[in-house]
């Protein structure tokens, strides 16, 4: 019953290495020739020690008393050389007597035969179930015993008396007093127990156990008795001779006999620790840490109790050595009570087997990733930086959200780690400062800064810089002609890789900011000269076409007139080189153009004569000797003879603005004619004259009679402004058109009738007083 009520228990129990003190207590039997039904008392005390879980040695002292009936199976008239017969040869009985005396006894229980042994014994149990609570064992072993065989009535007392001393004997059996076996020392000689027994620990210590044991023996007198070997009994010496009696008809020579004892006790064990899971920690501490002192593997985490906590290499129950030996040799210590001792996700078993972290540490390469995010990310967690970026995987996925299996997340062709702890780009964003540069192209081949779009603050993106305008993201000037490349491309639209862009021969940056020319236009001041030339060559202002302000380009200066662009007379005729040009038609590069040995200037401004006629007035008197250059006049000195009074000298070169009294200096005759007038005026003392005003016919009478008067007004005017003496001129008068100078036609074509209206307007001199 004990064995069917714990056969199912999973609790290991039997364990090596414990050793204990116990006893067992029950009844003995006796097997030979008076084999029957009776039992008495049997047990034993013994040291047992368990070596292995599953074998078990055990040193015992034994004690059995066995009773037996003598009357059993006819034993009386069946062994006939051991009772002997009565006196008419029949059977004897109980109460007669042996041969020798001794009473025989009846098969009262305290009357019956015994046999007292003693053995010393070593056992060797093999343990059926060491890993349950209830467990059975079969058992072998060897050892010495001694014995005695005594008749009934304990030991055969009141059997007679002493016929000497009246002393009551003791009665002895007739095996003993024949002398077939020794009866002092180990007289029983070897015995070999064997037999089946079990253990039922009530506590770690307490166990109640129960065996049963059959003993075979090498003695053949347990019962002073074998068939064959008993002597016969000499009544004249009442003694037992040495002779030995054949064995009773139809009984076999016996053999030895055995003996079984039965019994049930306690064993306490006192040496080694219960350990039930044979995980390697003891119940009582299992029951301290709050372990399963049952289970070696209490949080099912696939580690044994022992090796969480202790590191213990025992091999628990359910455990194989393979996989004890599989577990590292670790000073990490783990919870046996949490499957996830640092709560990271990851059984401990598959943190120390399958991803070799530390189960005790939720982030064991301490990059700031839980080991199992590290496994679901597929990051090493033995490894703080995964892809070696120089970024713990925990800021990769936590703070810069870059790919902690990537060193170089953004392709750029830079590690994250250079990234944020050497650049400061972006990880994530190939181009971080969004110049048309990867980050990395930036630092390994241009140089340039890939945090900032315009590493040399030329005002181009160093992606434009390299991409468009091939020039150097690293030097604002790349062709060193003293603008910066931003500069060239989105002001001045020159070419920031050639320093003199338009060719011209200043550098663009010469013209820009020391000559204020347009880089991009070879003449700036498009005056037919380059600007390169101009400052280079001429030393003219490559920003004014006129440098000398002479009314002539500085390239007509250079290229057509031969003049210097830097003077505004060339020729130092008092007179500007365009005037020259655009006024007179003189030579800027000549003095006296016509060669009348004034100078271009002295004519103009003080002769008044043409400049390019040397004889301005045709009277065969060159201006230089006339003394009257502007009037025809005779020898000597080429002034005419005195005017004679009412002579009158028409001027129709002298033209105005279209009704107006504004003189038209734009008409080349104007000047002239009105230098002729004050010639005439001016050509000696005491002439008086009148200024006459004419109109021709073309429009109103009354408008040309106005105009006519104004404009006499107006050239006395600038008689008098050009220093000719007030007195001189008497009156102006004004005639409109009353007084044609040849008539004009009322038909014909418009050029004929325009002929004569040229003649007909005009200004005249009418001589009042000649020459004193």
């Amino acid at each position: 019953m004990i064995a069917i009520a714990f056969t199912g228990s999973a609790n290991a129990q039997s364990q090596a290495g414990r050793a204990g003190f116990g006893f067992s207590a029950g009844g003995a039997k006796y097997f030979g020739e008076f084999s029957d039904n009776s039992w008495w008392l049997g047990g034993d005390i013994f040291f047992r020690y368990n070596a292995l879980d599953w074998l078990s040695f055990q040193a015992q002292f034994s004690y059995a008393n066995p009773r037996y009936r003598i009357d059993v199976d006819n034993a009386l008239g069946k062994y006939t050389d051991y009772f002997g017969l009565r006196s008419d040869g029949s059977p004897k009985v109980p109460g007669d007597r042996y041969p020798n005396g001794t009473l025989i006894s009846d098969d009262g229980e305290e009357r019956r035969n015994n046999t007292r042994i003693f053995s010393y014994e070593v056992l060797a149990a093999i343990n059926l179930l060491p890993g349950e609570k209830f467990n059975p064992f079969i058992f072998g072993g060897i050892g010495l015993m001694s014995y005695q065989v005594r008749p009934g009535l304990s030991g055969g007392a009141g059997l007679g008396r002493d016929p000497i001393n009246g002393e009551v004997k003791v009665g002895v059996l007739p095996g003993q007093a024949a002398g077939l076996y020794k009866t002092d020392g180990l007289n029983g000689g070897v015995v070999f127990p064997v037999g089946l027994g079990f253990e039922l620990y009530l506590t770690d210590d307490l166990v109640f156990n129960g065996r049963g044991t059959f003993r075979f023996t090498t003695t053949q007198y347990l019962d002073d008795y074998n068939p064959g070997s008993m002597k016969a009994y000499d009544p004249t010496t009442n003694q037992y001779s040495n002779v030995t009696l054949p064995e009773p008809a139809g009984v076999s020579k016996g053999g030895n006999d055995a003996f079984f004892t039965v019994g049930l006790g306690f064993t306490y064990y006192v040496f080694g620790n219960a350990d039930y899971d044979g995980d390697g920690i003891t119940n009582s501490q299992e029951r301290q840490l709050g372990t399963d002192e049952n289970n070696p593997d209490t949080d099912g985490d696939g580690l044994p109790d022992g090796y969480e906590y202790m590191g213990s290499r025992k091999v628990p129950t359910g455990f194989t050595r393979e996989q004890i030996d599989a577990l590292p040799e670790t000073n990490i210590r783990t919870n046996p009570l949490k499957q996830d001792t640092d709560e990271d996700g990851l059984n401990d078993r598959e943190e120390f087997l399958v991803h070799k972290t530390n189960p005790a540490s939720a982030d064991t390469d301490g990059d700031g990733l839980k080991d199992n995010e590290e496994i679901a990310r597929k990051t090493n967690p033995n490894n703080p930086d995964t892809d070696g970026d120089g970024l713990t995987d925990g800021d990769e996925a936590n703070t810069y959200k870059t790919d902690p299996l990537a060193a170089d997340t953004d392709q750029d062709g830079l590690a994250d780690g250079d990234e944020v702890k050497k650049y400061n780009t972006s990880p994530t964003n190939a181009d971080t400062d969004k110049d048309g540069l990867k980050d990395g192209d930036e630092v390994n081949t241009y140089k340039t800064n890939p945090a900032k779009d315009d590493s040399d603050n030329d005002g181009l993106t160093d992606g434009d810089e390299v991409l468009r305008y091939k020039t150097d993201p690293n030097n604002p000037d790349t062709d060193a002609d003293g603008l910066n490349d931003g500069d060239e491309v989105k002001t001045y639209k020159s070419n920031p890789l050639k320093t003199d862009t338009d060719g011209d021969g200043l550098t663009d940056g010469d013209e820009v900011n020391k000559y204020k020319t347009n880089p991009v236009a070879d003449d700036s001041d498009i005056d037919g000269l380059k600007d390169g030339d101009e400052v280079n060559t001429y030393q003219t202002d490559p920003a004014n076409k006129d440098t000398d302000g002479d009314g002539l380009t500085d390239g007509d200066e250079v290229n057509t007139y031969r003049t210097n662009p830097k003077n505004v007379d060339s020729d130092n005729d008092a007179l500007k080189d365009g005037d020259e040009v655009n006024t007179y038609k003189t030579n800027p590069a000549m003095a006296d153009t016509d060669g009348d040995t004034l100078t271009d200037g002295d004519e103009v401004n003080r002769t008044k004569t043409n400049p390019l006629d040397p004889d301005t007035d045709r009277d065969g008197f060159k201006d230089a000797v006339d003394k009257c250059p502007l009037i025809a006049g005779v020898a000597p000195d080429g002034c005419p003879p005195k005017p004679k009074p009412n002579t009158v000298t028409n001027f129709p070169g002298v033209l105005f603005i279209v009704n107006t009294d504004n003189f038209d200096m734009t008409a080349p005759g104007t000047m002239e004619s009105l230098n002729k007038i004050k010639a005439l005026v001016d050509q000696c003392d005491g002439i008086t004259v009148e200024i006459e005003g004419h109109a021709s016919s073309e429009g109103q009478a009354t408008r040309n009679q106005e105009l006519s008067e104004m404009r006499a007004a107006a050239v006395k005017n600038w008689l008098i402004n050009q220093g000719v003496k007030a007195e001189k001129i008497v009156r102006t008068v004004g005639y409109g058109s009353t007084r044609p100078f040849i008539p004009e036609p009322k038909k014909g074509k418009k050029d004929v009738i325009e002929a004569a209206r040229k003649q007909n307007r005009r200004i005249a001199v009418r001589v009042i007083d000649t020459c004193k």
